[in-house]
């Protein structure tokens, strides 16, 4: 009795949404070579991007980027401009984890002007999104920002919250890079209005902690002391140990900074507690650098 090609790719979805990689990898070599058998093109991609997808997920980017390769140049051949546009994608998240700029930049256009032939608004945001971020690794602020306003241009016609935060910060990440306080707090105000509306108290949280760097960037100590504490108790009621525990390191930096040492060396106190609570040795161990240091 042979088997279903189809079954197989619901069983390696599963394995796959069950971070068994290795399992979902044989399930879809499987399911490949039966679409093979039966000369669909289509059906290849999907195994490909997906083998290519397990191999992303645990990091090992020229893997993936073999599998993708595959599975672009049968994808061309069909003009399936769907799986064409994953395989760009793909190749360019694979390219930017491995901080080759130039070649990420390079797919993500790609697939930017394709998600603009087909009409891929969704597309055409996420190719503007991650063409901003690797200019922003670059450093080069400008071409970032310049790149993650279009993406709001894009947004707009989506009608998607979640989507225009992204962009938001974006923005406010790379006046922050290049030092632009005033202009970073401005997007970073906006972004937090718009997590606040969709009640996404992490994403709050985080915006009012970036807003504090802001401000002790810019020696305004109180102000950013403030805007911590209340990232703080937001990251309380949600039970985020992690912006917990940074958030207390930075309101420890913020009172170091002005040679409060023992407010600072209260709160990295408490980082370490909660670290040690928790179970992350690592922030035990931050945290102990932290208290050291101020100790010298």
């Amino acid at each position: 009795m042979e088997v279903d090609p189809e079954k197989l790719l619901d069983e390696a979805d599963d394995a796959f949404d069950a971070e068994n990689w290795d399992l979902a990898r044989k399930k879809f070599n499987t399911a490949r070579k039966l679409f093979q058998k039966e000369n669909d093109g289509k059906g290849e991609c999907m195994c490909l991007i997906g083998i290519a997808e397990t191999y992303s997920s645990v990091e090992k980017w020229n893997e993936a980027m073999k599998y993708y390769e595959e599975c672009l140049q049968i994808a061309t051949k069909l003009n399936n401009d769907d799986d064409v546009f994953g395989c760009y994608e793909g190749l360019g998240d694979s390219f930017s984890s491995l901080e080759e700029w130039d070649k990420a930049k390079e797919y993500y256009n790609k697939g930017l002007e394709l998600a603009k032939k087909i009409n891929d608004k969704e597309g055409e945001f996420s190719c503007l999104i991650n063409i901003g971020h690797t200019y922003s690794s670059l450093q080069d602020w400008d071409q970032a920002i310049n790149y993650f306003n279009k993406s709001i241009e894009v947004v707009k016609s989506l009608e998607n919250p979640e989507l225009e935060f992204l962009s938001l910060i974006g923005i406010g990440d790379a006046y922050f890079g290049s030092e632009k306080w005033d202009n970073a707090i401005e997007y970073y105000e906006k972004a937090k209005e718009i997590a606040a509306s969709i009640k996404n108290q992490d994403d709050e949280a985080s915006c009012l902690e970036s807003i504090g760097d802001c401000l002790l960037a810019s020696a305004k100590i109180p102000e950013a002391l403030e805007k911590y504490q209340a990232a703080l108790e937001l990251s309380k009621k949600t039970k985020n140990i992690d912006s917990q525990f940074t958030t207390l390191i930075k309101i420890g930096d913020a009172y170091a900074s002005f040679d409060q040492k023992n407010d600072a060396l209260d709160y990295y106190k408490k980082a370490k507690t909660l670290a040690q609570k928790s179970g992350l040795t690592d922030y035990v161990e931050m945290a102990q650098e932290c208290i050291d240091q101020l100790s010298d």
